[in-house]
């Protein structure tokens, strides 16, 4: 009966939202079918698949793109159990809807989301975390987001948690934060997820490069009230867990020992509770891996020796649920215990295991890092087509409203003064295009300046040396920085005015390439004023070419190590960077190639003088050289 009442309910408002004008009111159809999504979800019995498979028929959705990418975005998610491959296209086809629309930030929300987390059931983590952050960046941004409080407390911790895997350890604590901080404004408590949000905070400020005693503690405290309320066993464990690496960072080794124990204790319940269980079977395997290294630390070897054959015994029944990773803990316990013990030999053969197995690690984690890669590569190409084709239906709509304009002001006006204010509104329009064509031609000049084929082909020739001498870490190392300063410099040549910090990070990168490149033959310093630098905004890509040629002709061709320092200092309506290098100088003939031409220079020049024009401040460079090194100074037009 109470099925029936709710298909005459849904058959209703179908009907309801059909006599509307569907291309008039698209957010009044997405609330109707948001309405009907949620009678849905509460009905088990509701044939949800086909109900949504008929919906995609009708062809008033067909003309609504926000209207169509909810109808996919619904079937993907009832068909993910059942048939993946058929999820992940109706997931796609909603996702290259909703690119298209410019609002509907709910709506991509949820989308983006959805994509995650099939991505993640395929196993494809680098995509799933690129979905992931998208979908919590629209949470982050969008302080008026209407979507369900759970929702966006889900998918900042999926988000978060990820981050932590990828060592992106600021973002994943600002996502944990504010997932809390809504969690904090529901009326029931959420145990549950405060203790995620609590574990994952841990975790990030324990792996991060900054300490902080304090903030562990505190977490370590949170885990343990909401455990104790809550008396859930799988909490209790994690908390000690915690525990025991705060103990162990605080050299506390037998209060670590205790904790781990209990660990230890619940893990073993666990799997003599569900013997097959890969989640219980690694977790005790790791527990005991940690303990060892704990008990050989405090030289209780008798300990360790009962701890690794219990190791073993679990690594030969269950070898192939265990993770490199995994294995590779274990082994490196080991090689500690047989150090300890004096038995140099076999310590030496777990080396050169680990090794192996660090290898495996390094090699599956970049062909599947290269091919996710790839693929969101494509996603973001798209995104930018569609976003230039935004662009151009923006400029046809302009034109039509200005044009529509001119034709009301032919018939109210006389001739002569229509004429007047066409000449005068043609010039004036004429102007300004050709400002802009001169700024985008600047800029582009400038991308591929920064992109010259002779960087790129050093920066190969240094990567194949790096192969060459079977140097696998910097190999990866120097390909990774490479590749996001290639992204950057794309990213950032595209807008007319970027954070300072995203411009420092930029060259950051480029100076650490360069460092790699030049095996370390000269320092860098960065000196940044002492103030929230994400909120100045300066034109990018001018200061970076002044840098390279203090990299070619400061120090090039020094015998001693070199040194460039970068010094920012901002003032009330400019900023003036100050780069200086420890070479020979200018006045040295060796030090400069006759045939090199500082094309970005040159163009950092012109893109000077046109910012000093729209601007109407004063722009400079200042360039003073002698035997000590060689000195540049630009003034640069500052936004807040």
């Amino acid at each position: 009966m109470k099925k029936t009442l709710l298909f005459l309910l849904l058959t209703v408002i179908s009907c309801q939202h059909k006599s509307e004008k569907v291309s008039s009111h698209p957010e009044k159809m997405l609330e109707s079918l948001q309405v009907i999504s949620d009678s849905l979800d509460q009905n088990p019995e509701a044939d949800k698949l086909a109900f949504w498979s008929n919906k995609l028929k009708e062809k008033d959705f067909s003309k609504t793109g926000s209207a169509l990418a909810f109808i996919h975005y619904n079937l993907a998610k009832n068909l993910v159990k059942k048939d993946i491959d058929s999820a992940k296209q109706h997931i796609n086809f909603a996702l290259g809807i909703v690119e298209k629309e410019k609002e509907f930030n709910a709506l991509k929300f949820t989308i983006y989301n959805g994509a995650g987390l099939i991505s993640e059931l395929e196993g494809k983590f680098y995509q799933s975390v690129y979905y992931f952050n998208k979908s919590a960046a629209i949470i982050m941004n969008d302080d008026s987001l209407k979507c369900k409080p759970m929702a966006k407390v889900i998918c900042l911790l999926n988000a978060a948690q990820d981050n932590n895997k990828i060592s992106q350890y600021q973002k994943s604590i600002e996502q944990n934060q504010l997932a809390l901080k809504i969690l904090k404004g529901l009326p029931e408590d959420n145990y549950k997820y405060n203790f995620r949000a609590y574990s994952q905070l841990f975790t990030a400020c324990e792996e991060s490069n900054i300490y902080k005693p304090d903030s562990l503690l505190f977490y370590i405290k949170k885990l343990k009230q909401i455990s104790a309320k809550t008396n859930e066993p799988m909490q209790v464990r994690f908390t000690n867990e915690h525990m025991a690496h705060y103990y162990l960072l605080n050299n506390q080794y037998d209060k670590a020992i205790h904790h781990y124990n209990l660990v230890k204790e619940y893990d073993e319940e666990g799997l003599s509770a569900d013997p097959e269980s890969p989640v219980m079977i690694k977790n005790l395997y790791t527990t005991i891996a940690n303990l060892i290294d704990l008990y050989v630390q405090t030289k209780h070897f008798t300990e360790a020796e009962d701890l690794i054959k219990q190791a073993d015994k679990i690594e030969n029944q269950h070898l192939q649920l265990l993770s490199y990773y995994e294995k590779c803990l274990n082994k490196k316990a080991k090689m500690h215990y047989h150090f300890a013990k004096g038995n140099k030999e076999k310590a030496l053969e777990e080396a050169d295991e680990i090794l192996a197995l660090k290898d495996n690690i390094l090699r599956n984690s970049g062909i599947q890092a290269t091919e996710e890669m790839a693929t969101i590569y494509e996603l973001q190409a798209k995104d930018r087509s569609i976003h230039g084709l935004n662009k151009t239906i923006d400029n046809t709509e302009n034109r039509l409203e200005r044009n529509q304009l001119l034709l009301l002001v032919v018939g109210l006006l006389s001739l002569l003064a229509i004429s007047w204010i066409f000449l005068l509104y043609f010039f004036q329009r004429q102007k300004r295009q050709k400002q802009e064509k001169e700024k985008i031609l600047l800029q582009q000049q400038l991308l591929r300046t920064q992109m010259e084929p002779h960087f790129i082909f050093n920066t190969l020739s240094a990567l194949q040396s790096f192969i060459r001498f079977d140097e696998k870490e910097k190999s990866i190392k120097y390909l990774s920085q490479f590749s996001r300063l290639l992204r950057s410099s794309l990213e950032l040549s595209r807008k007319n005015y970027v954070p300072l910090d995203q411009e420092i990070e930029a060259i950051e990168n480029y100076l650490s390439l360069q460092q790699m490149r030049f095996e370390y033959a000269f320092a860098y310093k960065i000196i940044v004023p002492d103030m929230d630098t994400s909120a100045l905004l300066i034109p990018p890509m001018l200061i970076q070419p002044f840098v390279e040629n203090a990299i070619i002709h400061g120090i090039g061709n020094l015998s001693d190590k070199g040194l460039i320092t970068l010094e920012i200092d901002a003032q009330e309506n400019q900023i003036v960077a100050k780069i200086t290098d420890n070479g020979k100088g200018y006045q040295d003939k060796a030090n400069i190639d006759p045939n090199h031409q500082s094309l970005s220079g040159t163009i950092a020049r012109e893109r000077l003088e046109i910012l000093a024009k729209e601007n109407k401040i004063k722009t400079n460079i200042e360039i003073s050289s002698n035997e000590q090194g060689t000195t540049v100074l630009l003034t640069l037009p500052l936004k807040n």
